[in-house]
């Protein structure tokens, strides 16, 4: 019977993840480390590049010589996204170095939160226990899961030998988080989500970016979407995975600060997090699904913004009580916050070949719903991040991250201002036409240079469309998110 089950879940792990081999999918690296592609892609990369800081310069110009602030102010997304390229092409270099040894005498903990996951939990385990990396113990702490959780993990122990399960009454995310750390005896640690199904290489590429660089404190790596091919929603969700993770991360990493190590996939030391981790144990939060986020800025912050973020979450006066009540209750904002703190002792890095597959979200009100709450996420972490973000690290890396929030917050008022006050008040009917030309070829370039580095992508196709979706849609979201600032749940069920 347990050969069966045994069978059964490795059987669906395949299915899952028709890319597990990765072959013509994965992203080749060269011998400098830097991500490989042909002469002829670097001729179209050239090509395409030219095309967008035409549109950027043309719209300075006629913004410069019509007086308006705005159209030059436009011109910001096209500018993030030729930084963007150009640090990922020119900049970054994998922090995996296949001449690091690994002796496999560092014990990695595996921690895995768990609310109502029934249907994936198995193969999420399976995953992990398939890891060329052996010298791993995995901790999946239930918080309080109701749908049948529960019994599966109780039968599947005796399957798993490096396997402990934690019972605990519902609590929230970074309880649960705490839980896993608190019983973990790794001196690094790695936190995968509930329906995350990790490569399973993907352990050993972690360690050997550790091992690589002793000052590196937390380590992200690759998102990808096993369920890509099921709708056109969820192969928008695997083109906006690629280009998050080996555009922008690649660009930060370049500089050592990536701000935000995903929750599917994010690393630890544990020297790096231990002082942290009594502030969540004693939390009273319900999880909105951001522990990373939070782990992050903790491991990058100065000592003063780390010893501000740990009064806000363990005050001692009646006025910070306050705020560690309503700091408490939210947890959506972890992966960006704990990363971003890690620059003040370690560095932060992301490692292409280090892959875990995510179940896209299938139905446009789950996306929604998930987007929202990752835009809360967004402003909680940058409202703090914000703050000491420009401190001793590179001015380029510290220019662009303003330049993106700054993006990011004033979305809709750049659309508001091309789409009707300058076409109906200033009669300029080519704005908005360049303006949805700039963003459909600045997408067109993403989603050609995720071709160009995954041969085997069926994705990159949806890049233009999810670059429009997302600025004229999801940018709304602000909105949502700041009325539905204090409502948490625990990620999407």
């Amino acid at each position: 019977m347990a050969s069966d089950q045994k069978e059964k879940a490795i059987t669906k792990l395949n299915v899952i993840s028709p890319n597990n081999d990765l072959k013509d999918f994965r992203i080749k690296i060269a011998e400098s480390g830097r991500i490989q592609v042909g002469k002829k892609a670097w001729i179209i990369r050239i090509f395409i590049l030219s095309i967008i800081g035409y549109f950027a310069i043309y719209r300075i110009y006629q913004g410069a010589d019509l007086y308006d602030p705005f159209i030059i102010y436009s011109t910001i997304m096209p500018a993030i996204t030729i930084a963007s390229l150009l640090g990922a092409w020119f900049l970054y270099k994998s922090p995996s170095k296949d001449t690091a040894t690994l002796t496999e005498t560092d014990l990695v903990s595996v921690i895995i939160p768990v609310y109502n996951q029934k249907e994936m939990i198995e193969t999420v385990i399976d995953s992990v226990d398939r890891s060329t990396y052996k010298n791993i113990e995995v901790i999946v702490v239930n918080d309080g899961s109701t749908d049948g959780t529960r019994e599966i993990l109780d039968q599947i122990t005796t399957r798993y030998p490096d396997l402990k399960v934690i019972h605990q009454q519902r609590g929230g995310k970074r309880k649960a988080s705490a839980a896993g750390f608190y019983a973990s005896k790794g001196e690094f640690l790695l936190h995968i989500d509930s329906d995350s199904v990790i490569h399973e290489n993907a352990i050993a590429e972690i360690m050997k970016t550790y091992k690589s660089n002793p000052k590196v404190g937390t380590v992200v790596g690759e998102l990808r979407i096993w369920n890509a091919n099921e709708n056109l929603l969820t192969g928008l969700q695997e083109a906006w995975h690629n280009v998050t993770c080996n555009i922008n991360k690649t660009f930060e990493s370049s500089f050592r600060s990536v701000t935000c190590c995903s929750g599917p996939l994010a690393s630890y030391r544990r020297d790096a997090i231990a002082s942290f981790m009594p502030y969540w144990a004693d939390s009273n939060a319900l999880s909105g699904g951001g522990v990373d986020r939070e782990l992050t800025a903790y491991l990058i912050g100065p000592k003063d913004t780390k010893k501000k973020l740990l009064q806000t979450l363990w005050p001692e006066s009646n006025v910070t009580e306050r705020l560690k009540k309503s700091a408490a209750q939210y947890d959506d904002a972890d992966d960006r916050l704990l990363t971003s703190q890690s620059l003040e002792k370690w560095e932060s890095a992301y490692v292409v070949t280090a892959t875990t597959y995510v179940e896209g979200q299938v139905t446009l009100k789950g996306f929604i719903k998930q987007q929202t709450r990752w835009k809360k996420g967004f402003l909680r972490s940058n409202f703090y991040l914000s703050t000491f973000f420009w401190r001793d690290r590179h001015p380029f890396a510290s220019l662009m991250y303003y330049l993106d929030l700054m993006a990011g917050l004033t979305t809709p008022l750049i659309i508001c201002t091309v789409l009707f006050y300058e076409t109906l008040v200033l009669e300029l009917v080519w704005t908005p036409i360049a303006f949805i030309l700039g963003i459909i070829w600045s997408a067109f370039a993403q989603g050609i240079d995720m071709k160009l580095r995954c041969p085997g992508s069926r994705a990159w196709k949806y890049v233009p469309l999810m670059s429009l979706f997302g600025t004229f849609v999801l940018s709304w979201l602000l909105f949502a998110a700041l009325w539905n600032f204090r409502k948490n749940s625990w990620l999407t069920r």
